[in-house]
């Protein structure tokens, strides 16, 4: 028996995204998808500042060779990373308010959620676990000083470092701090991974305190119309404990004239329908 669809995440973080409609509170579908965005956001944004590093290295050697040159590629690497910077923040803050309407009171933004976590701990015990995860994201401090920079005040400076190129924020506005990265390609290489540790250490907390074995998602199907009329819309319900199993759960539409239906594992699964 085929299963109608393999579309199945191992990843804790994307299955956690799955499920969040089951969470009731405001426009909880609109944030899914706006969180499926930001994370697509974030990986394109890296993949440009990468491409860009390389044209920049590319001028650099060309200086080097001919003694000048244009400073383009380099504000643009500038542009694109500070870019970057703020998407990652958007991210953050777009985490931190899923968490804040899961856990009343504490504050609403990622920044906010980190300054607070001594008092927070005093004052809700109960969410110990997840203020020990955003303590977690250290990554975030260097972050945040520099887009906080660059959004309200002054851009960093990007120049040639014994590394590659690299990029400096010094005699900032808003800060005391001097922040100076050798290589922006390998800072951008190591900010993701950690975010993404963070995900899913992001998604393994929030399904294992708030989601139920019970919970459930509904998977669309497109069936062909048996008139060519277009399409006859379908699909099927799984609950989050047949979804981590990789099973099929039930199909929804058992009378419309489905082709695969005799070897659909979705529909040849027999019993009442699981959709609420």
């Amino acid at each position: 028996m085929t299963h109608p669809f393999t579309d199945y995440h191992n990843s804790q973080f994307l299955t956690f995204l799955e499920f969040l409609i089951n969470l009731k509170f405001d426009n909880n579908y609109h944030w899914r998808s706006g969180l499926q965005t930001k994370i697509k956001a974030v990986s394109l944004l890296s993949n440009e500042v990468r491409s860009q590093y390389d044209k920049a290295m590319k001028a650099k050697e060309e200086m080097e060779i001919k003694g000048h040159g244009s400073g383009l590629e380099y504000e643009l690497l500038l542009i694109k990373f500070e870019t970057l910077l703020n998407s990652v923040y958007s991210l953050c803050d777009n985490l931190a308010f899923i968490s804040y309407r899961l856990h009343p009171d504490i504050k609403k933004m990622f920044n906010d959620q980190r300054k607070n976590i001594a008092r927070h701990r005093t004052n809700y015990p109960e969410y110990s676990a997840y203020l020990d995860l955003i303590e977690s994201a250290a990554w975030y401090e260097k972050l945040h000083t520099m887009r906080s920079e660059s959004t309200h005040y002054l851009p960093g400076f990007v120049y040639h470092s014994k590394n590659g190129v690299g990029i400096l924020y010094r005699d900032m506005e808003h800060s005391d701090e001097r922040i100076e990265i050798e290589n922006i390609r390998e800072y951008v290489d190591n900010l993701i991974a950690e975010i993404n540790d963070y995900l899913e250490k992001y998604g393994k907390y929030h399904l294992k305190r708030f989601i139920t074995e019970e919970h459930k998602i509904f998977y669309p199907c497109l069936i062909p119309h048996p008139e060519g009329k277009g399409f006859l819309a379908g699909g099927r319900v799984i609950t989050y404990s047949e979804y981590k199993k990789k099973l099929p759960g039930k199909c929804q539409y058992r009378d419309l004239p489905c082709p695969r239906k005799n070897n659909c594992a979705a529909y040849l699964n027999n019993g009442e329908s699981t959709l609420s």
